[in-house]
């Protein structure tokens, strides 16, 4: 398989449960959402975001463990961008719930959903215990799909400020990975086009990029669920496609 195969059948994945078309970010844009529901989502948010510290440095050491330098450049993109200035982009989250009254220990007391918590243990678990190339593979289509112009974020932004009436504070958060995901993105697909050339390399991309789609889904999930109440987890655009192995049956016993 050539390399433009290989990223175009990455995207196939990312398109099964495409992130514009979220109900999250779907109701934004259609205003299904009330306001209040809104920071009731960005509740979870927040309490996702605050765990990007524990994975980006998984990341990170896992690069070094196993020697892969070539890596660190797109990875320490991603943490200065992170984290680096005056307000990390936790601090930038939590500027919503600022906005709506909520105190940081009020914030960090909060429950999380199920789709939350499974969002919250899968992209920490992908990033401790896979390679650190794995680990870019999981984000990439993320937040290739969260950046750019009529991204995922851009579009929230234009509607948080435009027709909620957020402040551009409040939805600073939106604003902000509009511009940096689409280069967080670009750089972390072009780093499995150059390394994940081996059949091995390429089977173990596929189950992370599968993984961090099914993730983020996950995460969106949780803002709904905590908007209505309701355990209900979104099924997507397409049907799954999964590799399972051919049986037969034999013929039924009669007691």
């Amino acid at each position: 398989m050539s390399t433009d195969a290989f990223i175009e059948e990455l995207w196939g994945y990312a398109k099964e449960v495409p992130m514009k078309e979220h109900p999250w970010f779907r109701g934004i844009v259609e205003h299904r959402w009330t306001r209040e529901q809104i920071v009731q989502g960005e509740v979870q948010h927040y309490l996702r975001v605050r765990t990007n510290p524990i994975y980006f440095s998984y990341i990170l050491a896992n690069a070094t463990a196993d020697g892969d330098y070539d890596l660190l450049e797109p990875i320490m993109d991603n943490i200065r961008e992170e984290f680096a200035g005056a307000k990390s982009h936790v601090d930038i989250m939590y500027q919503f719930l600022e906005e709506a009254g909520i105190s940081k220990e009020e914030a960090d007391l909060a429950e999380p959903t199920p789709g939350t918590l499974a969002a919250i243990e899968t992209i920490v678990g992908c990033c401790q215990r896979r390679s650190a190339l794995e680990g870019i593979a999981m984000l990439a289509f993320v937040e290739a799909q969260h950046g750019g112009p009529g991204g995922a974020a851009d579009s929230a932004y234009k509607e948080l400020i435009g027709h909620y009436g957020f402040s551009k504070y409040a939805a600073a958060t939106y604003e902000i990975h509009a511009v940096e995901d689409v280069g967080h993105g670009s750089r972390q697909i072009e780093a499995l086009a150059r390394y994940a050339t081996n059949d091995e390399m390429r089977q173990k991309i596929r189950r992370a990029v599968q993984l961090g789609v099914t993730a983020f889904s996950l995460e969106w999930d949780g803002h709904v669920q905590a908007m209505t109440g309701k355990r209900e987890f979104w099924e997507g655009v397409a049907p799954l496609n999964l590799r399972q192995p051919k049986f037969k049956l034999p013929a039924p016993q009669k007691a």
